[in-house]
C-alpha cells in the first residue's frame, strides 16, 4: 500500500515536514509512505495553463496523487487557515472533476505547530476543502501536534542520514490510530463508496 505524504509548508525545517518524515517507522505493516517534494514548483492555478500539455510540475503532482493508494497531508496554520501553496496544489489536483486525482482518494490530515492554540482552523478548513474535492477524509482523533519542538527529535541513522523521531507517546498513539484507519479505509474502498452517488450524476448516461 503506497501512501503519498504532502507537507503544506515549503520551509526546509518545517515542523509539518518533519512530522511526515517521522511517520514511516510508525506505519502499519504493508504500508509505505513517500514524501512529495515538489510543491514549491507548482505554479499558481491558471485555467489557461490547464490543458492537455499542462506544466510538468502539475503533471508530476497529479500523477503522484493518482498513483498513490492514499494521502497524508500535514499543514501549518497561516492566518487562521491553510497556506496558499497547499490550497493551490489542491486546486490543480482537483481538476477536471471527472478525472480528479483526489476523487475518492482516502486522506488523513495532520497539523504541527510550535504553539498551543493554533492548528484547529487549518485542520477544519483542510478537511472541508478536501471534502468539496470529493476525497474521503478519515475522521479523528486528529494528529494535532502542538508545542512541536518539544515532541520531535532529529537523529542520525547508521548511514548518517538525519531522520525525525516522535518522542511524545500520545502523538505516537494518535498516529497509529490514524494510519491504521487510513489503511482500513483504503482496503474497504471507503472513498469509492462515498462518491458513488456523485459518479452517477457526473458520468454521461449510456
Amino acid at each position: 500500500m503506497r501512501i503519498l505524504a504532502i507537507s503544506g509548508s515549503l520551509r526546509q525545517d518545517s515542523f509539518n515536514t518533519r512530522l511526515l518524515r517521522a511517520l514511516p517507522p510508525l506505519a502499519p505493516e504493508g504500508m509505505e509512505i513517500e514524501l512529495f517534494d515538489g510543491l514549491g514548483e507548482v505554479p499558481l492555478y491558471d485555467q489557461d495553463l490547464d490543458v492537455a500539455d499542462c506544466p510538468k510540475p502539475v503533471h508530476r503532482l497529479r500523477t503522484a496523487i493518482a498513483e498513490a493508494d492514499g494521502l497524508i497531508i500535514a499543514s501549518p496554520e497561516y492566518n487562521g487557515s491553510i497556506p496558499g501553496v497547499l490550497k493551490n496544489a489542491i486546486d490543480w489536483a482537483s481538476r477536471p472533476m471527472v478525472r480528479s486525482a483526489l476523487l475518492a482518494k482516502c486522506v488523513v490530515t495532520m497539523v504541527a505547530t510550535p504553539g498551543v492554540g493554533l492548528g484547529r482552523n487549518a485542520l477544519s478548513d483542510l478537511g472541508r476543502v478536501l471534502h468539496d474535492c470529493h476525497a474521503f477524509v478519515v475522521s479523528g482523533p486528529w494528529v494535532h501536534l502542538s508545542e512541536a519542538p518539544a515532541k520531535m527529535e532529529d537523529v542520525q541513522d547508521e548511514d548518517g542520514e538525519v531522520t525525525t523521531v516522535l518522542t511524545d507517546p500520545r502523538t505516537r498513539r494518535l498516529v497509529d490510530i490514524q494510519l491504521t484507519s487510513l489503511q482500513q479505509a483504503i482496503k474497504e474502498e471507503a472513498g469509492r463508496h462515498a462518491v458513488t452517488p456523485l459518479m452517477s450524476f457526473i458520468q454521461p448516461r449510456q
